[in-house]
């Protein structure tokens, strides 16, 4: 679901010199107390307290956008092939660690 995603990708922090990547609910910086909203303030890269930032395309506003094109180009796509037997829908809203459980029968099918 849409929101779904827009916790997701709006909550994923970087720290930009090493690529580490972090999450402001499923993988917080150990700087991140509970309860507070994320910010360059207290979004600290664990190893070397340097602020982590967010990517441009991971802000509510670029979501916006790649929401629209995919509803207005992929959605059409998926209903036109999902008769035809091709269409695999996943429920990918569970923990990283659950995942392949899930695209497991699919890839290997």
């Amino acid at each position: 679901p849409d929101s779904s995603l827009k916790e997701r990708i709006c909550s994923r922090w970087v720290h930009k010199e090493s690529g580490r990547s972090y999450h402001a609910t499923r993988v917080p910086p150990k700087s991140l107390k509970p309860g507070e909203t994320p910010s360059a303030a207290n979004m600290l890269d664990d190893e070397t307290g340097e602020p982590l930032m967010q990517r441009p395309d991971d802000t509510e506003e670029a979501l916006k956008k790649r929401l629209a094109s995919y509803h207005a180009e992929t959605v059409p796509i998926l209903a036109h092939y999902e008769p035809c037997g091709v269409v695999r829908r996943v429920n990918v809203d569970v923990k990283a660690d659950q995942m392949w459980s899930l695209l497991q029968p699919i890839v290997l099918a």
